[in-house]
């Protein structure tokens, strides 16, 4: 075992560990549709903003905004991990060349890291440098490297008072320490675009800007490796990177438990007892009870994002082909969603014990579907129609078709139940 493995070990099971998140936070049969989607709208935008003839807003945009969104990006996307444990205090504090290996490893891992995700931010930017501020790809170069020695500036700040302080301490020097680093690169933006007459950032700003932040980073590596005696400290600081990526994703993905309240909750949905149908057939019950436990649970928070990314990707793209394929996708992404949840609500214990007849789980299927997908039905295909047609009369029109094609989708579900025949119920 040699330093080098151990770093490469300790890496794949940070990759597996980030991985296992990334699968239990997101379904990722919902991100293939909607990601292949969205890739294709955000390339085709993107070649727009090369190609095509740019907005008035995007061109009267001030230059400053291209330094604040770089801060921003720079104060969000990441420290230092120099992949210690705190099991490395039985064994690897009794080899010193180890450790400063795996550190050494580790700060060039995360800086890598960064510089790609900097070059993905440039790049996404450059039509913007290029078309409105005139820069050519030598200044954007040395834009990009002046952020990214600002950005080693920021994480060896960042790794340095994680390790000697806590608590307020350590949010005061942390606040005073990026509002110097901001104001110095907020000052640095604006005597380069005043060197070349108010435009983009002449060559000699960026020569001088380089060298002071490169020293200023060498002096702070200097002293985060010539730290001692604070194993604890820099632990605690590993793990808060380590699991950076766990609690960003996990916060809205675990619901936080919540205090009872009095009288005992109330959903925000179908509170009162009135009826969806007027049929008052068994299937018709199921089906009204089914669609009640949905939208009184948290599933409706999904419905309400899907139905609103649904909206974007149909009224974005400028060709009415992709519209309609657009939302054809949509529509099968729905169907498929929640037809599984329709299932699932016949798969509770409870509904196994009741005496329900052997078809009504398919007899139910139709009203239930269309209860389900009329709300963001409704809401898409009246998009759509504004879209393709003039808004005064499309979008009623849009609206009344989609009542029409929620209908046609429930009774299409049932008839998939019905060809795929009902499953053996378990017990």
């Amino acid at each position: 075992m040699t330093a080098r493995r151990l770093f490469v070990r300790r890496w794949r099971d940070r990759f597996r560990e980030k991985l296992g998140v990334l699968k239990f936070t997101f379904d990722w049969t919902i991100l293939l549709y909607l990601g292949i989607p969205g890739l294709l709208l955000g390339g085709r935008a993107y070649y727009g903003l090369w190609r095509d003839e740019l907005p008035a807003w995007l061109t009267q945009l001030p230059y400053p905004i291209v330094p604040v969104l770089l801060l921003l990006l720079l104060y969000s996307s990441g420290g230092i991990s120099f992949y210690i444990e705190a099991a490395d205090v039985l064994f690897l504090r009794q080899r010193p060349r180890w450790i400063k290996g795996l550190m050494l490893r580790g700060l060039a891992a995360s800086a890598a890291v960064q510089a790609v995700v900097l070059a993905v931010a440039i790049a996404v930017l450059s039509p913007l440098l290029v078309r409105v501020y005139g820069l050519g790809w030598t200044a954007i170069a040395g834009l990009y490297a002046v952020a990214f020695a600002a950005k080693l500036v920021q994480m060896f700040i960042q790794q340095l008072l994680g390790v000697l302080f806590a608590g307020w301490r350590h949010l005061l020097l942390r606040s005073l320490a990026y509002s110097v680093l901001a104001a110095g690169f907020g000052a640095w933006a604006a005597w380069a675009a005043a060197t070349d007459g108010g435009g983009p950032p002449a060559g000699l700003a960026i020569a001088v800007a380089l060298p002071v932040l490169a020293l200023l980073a060498g002096a702070l590596g200097w002293l985060r490796f010539r730290l001692r005696g604070r194993f604890d400290a820099e632990v605690r600081e590993e793990e808060r990177q380590r699991t950076r990526l766990t609690a960003l994703l996990l916060a809205s993905a675990v619901e936080r438990p919540k205090a009872p309240r009095s009288g005992g909750s109330k959903p925000w949905l179908f509170r009162r007892l009135r009826r969806l149908t007027r049929s008052r057939q068994p299937e018709a019950r199921v089906a009204e009870a089914l669609v009640k436990a949905f939208f009184r649970g948290s599933e409706w928070k999904i419905y309400a994002q899907m139905t609103l990314a649904g909206l974007a990707a149909v009224l974005l793209p400028p060709y009415p082909a992709v519209n309609l394929i657009v939302y054809a996708a949509l529509l099968l992404l729905l169907l498929y969603w929640l037809g599984g949840h329709r299932r699932a609500f016949f798969e509770r214990e409870l509904m196994s014990i009741l005496p329900l007849e052997e078809s009504l789980e398919y007899r139910s299927a139709a009203p239930a579907m269309t209860l389900l997908l009329l709300p963001a039905v409704i809401v898409l295909t009246a998009a759509l129609g504004a879209k393709l047609f003039p808004p005064l009369w499309g979008l009623p029109a849009g609206a009344v078709g989609g009542v029409l094609i929620a209908r046609w989708l429930g009774g299409f579900s049932r008839g998939i139940g019905l060809a795929i025949g009902r499953r053996p119920r378990s017990g």
